[in-house]
């Protein structure tokens, strides 16, 4: 924690002022996406075009839904407006081709990831330790749920990208956050009321759109839309140690993308940025990084993203101990010294 606040009060010292301010006219970029979504969407349903052309077309429209994702998640943190109802109003159709609700995302995401990324016992968006499995048997579910995870080798893994920001959504709404403390301030009937309705959504534009206008506007859009933002999820914490304290540059990394991906993607890539500065524009994300590289070069991690996913596909995804990945059976095991090499591009 002190080394986190050490390194905060350099990169301050590099950055202008209004990097610390909030901006309220980004917000504003809900509406164009909104509305890019809504064309996209009528002219897939009303207009027979070729089907690869409409394919092109749902990917896009996937696309979409994730740029307003990571809009989203910088309006919940408060970088743009500050009253929480009026987030709310711009969160719903941020979040809404997941099913998730706004309510549920700032319990889940900000008031305990945040603070306990990476910490053993706390941190709910990891697959647990050895420890936490052998308090019980495994169960089939939890087998199912391995085998799902990327670097598990098995097929169903080549869907995870695809399905799990909504699976975990549910999951952390319907049995993760139950009998933690640390969920308390979670208005359960709220979620679950949150969820329910945008899923009724999706079921009415579904029967409205009829079976081609519901792949091509639903289905594939959401796929696409998963795939987006835990291309981006993945890579932030599953490859790092577990801690007993806050400690960003041990426990997160970021990834590098194209600049013009960056831009559409709201520089979600900036993890460890972000970690240290939650409340902070997406836009100054890159100066953080200019200084990160300046005062932390040692620690810092930022891989290639296409590099970066190939590893996380390569490890287990279990901790046994925090340095370590396995697979449940024990019978795979990589160090994160290992895991870091490959991430810095020493070993191939």
């Amino acid at each position: 924690m002190k080394a986190d606040q050490i390194l905060k009060s350099k990169i301050r010292a590099d950055l202008p002022a209004d990097a610390f301010t909030n901006r309220p006219w980004r917000a504003l970029f809900v509406f164009p996406l909104v509305g890019l979504i809504v064309f996209c969407s009528i002219t897939l349903v009303r207009i027979p075009l070729p089907w690869y052309l409409a394919v092109i077309g749902s990917l896009f429209l996937g696309s979409l839904y994730g740029s307003l994702m990571f809009l989203g998640h910088e309006i919940a943190h408060g970088a743009t407006v500050r009253s929480q109802r009026l987030q709310d109003w711009l969160l719903y159709p941020a979040f809404a081709i997941f099913c998730l609700s706004p309510h549920l995302w700032r319990i889940w995401h900000q008031q305990v990831h945040h603070p306990y990324a990476n910490m053993e016992g706390h941190d709910p968006d990891n697959f647990g330790t050895m420890s936490d499995y052998k308090l019980g048997q495994p169960t089939r579910a939890d087998v199912l749920w391995l085998k799902f995870a990327p670097g598990s080798g098995h097929w169903l893994s080549a869907t995870y990208l695809f399905l799990f920001f909504t699976l975990q959504a549910q999951g952390v709404l319907w049995l993760k956050s139950r009998g933690r403390a640390d969920f308390k301030q979670l208005k359960r009937g709220r979620a679950m009321l949150d969820s329910a309705v945008l899923a009724a959504f999706w079921l009415l534009v579904c029967v409205e759109s009829g079976p081609r206008g519901a792949v091509l506007v639903v289905l594939l859009p959401m796929l696409i839309a998963n795939f987006v933002v835990m291309s981006y999820i993945v890579t932030n914490h599953l490859m790092r140690p577990l801690t007993h304290e806050r400690d960003t540059l041990g426990t997160t990394m970021s990834v590098t993308t194209p600049k013009l991906v960056d831009r559409l993607h709201f520089h979600f890539s900036h993890h460890v940025e972000h970690h240290l500065f939650p409340n902070m524009c997406s836009h100054y994300y890159p100066l953080v990084r200019q200084s990160l590289r300046r005062h932390a070069a040692d620690r810092y991690l930022a891989p290639p993203h296409w590099l970066a996913l190939r590893v996380l596909f390569r490890t287990p995804r279990v901790y046994d101990g925090p340095r370590t990945l396995v697979t449940l059976d024990g019978g795979r095991r990589v160090e994160m010294a290992t895991v870091e090499a490959w991430l810095r591009g020493i070993q191939a």
